[in-house]
């Protein structure tokens, strides 16, 4: 699996985590349904602000969602 394929399924998987549906989730951070789909799909990559929008309205750290383990590992040390 892809770095982006997992931080992608990681996205999804907080989401649903949360039971949120897109839209609720878009809604929550002020963006489209489609934007958010296409985010999860990998068709675009949010920006900054987004990110970290996704990241306070799941619970989460930006880095959990975004960046891949080997780089978070180094991070948290």
């Amino acid at each position: 699996m892809t770095t982006e394929l997992r931080a992608r399924q990681r996205l999804i998987n907080a989401r649903k985590g949360k039971r949120m549906t897109q839209e609720q989730l878009a809604e929550a951070v002020g963006i489209t349904r489609a934007y958010l789909a296409n985010i999860e799909r990998g068709k675009h990559a949010p920006s900054l602000r987004v990110a970290f929008e996704l990241a306070r309205v799941l619970d989460g750290k930006l880095e959990d969602l975004f960046l891949e383990d080997r780089v978070r590992e180094t991070h948290n040390m």
